[in-house]
């Protein structure tokens, strides 16, 4: 895994492009990384991104996860959990 500055793709792209054909590149900005680059095929796109979604919808599983273990609410029952959904919901309908 390779790290390259924005400021690297801007000023030469043609680098950025080698480097993720070669591995997996994490972009940064001011020294924080904040987006990963890979290299794929015109025919790879769809399951790339179909990855990619499942990878958000896991993590943010996990920090569900983790939040409702952190409030002591993780032993919850499903009836309970469904109520808990309902209100949710009621106070998010427009009046």
């Amino acid at each position: 895994m390779k790290f390259i500055t924005s400021r690297e793709v801007r000023n030469n792209p043609s680098q950025f492009r080698q480097a993720v054909e070669r591995e997996d590149v994490v972009l940064t900005v001011d020294g924080r990384p904040f987006a990963v680059a890979m290299g794929i095929g015109e025919d790879e796109i769809e399951d790339a991104l179909d990855m990619l979604r499942r990878l958000r919808a896991l993590r943010a599983m996990s920090r569900m996860q983790r939040k409702a273990e952190e409030r002591g609410v993780s032993g919850m029952p499903p009836e309970e959990i469904d109520q808990e959904i309902r209100e949710v919901r009621k106070r998010r309908r427009p009046a």
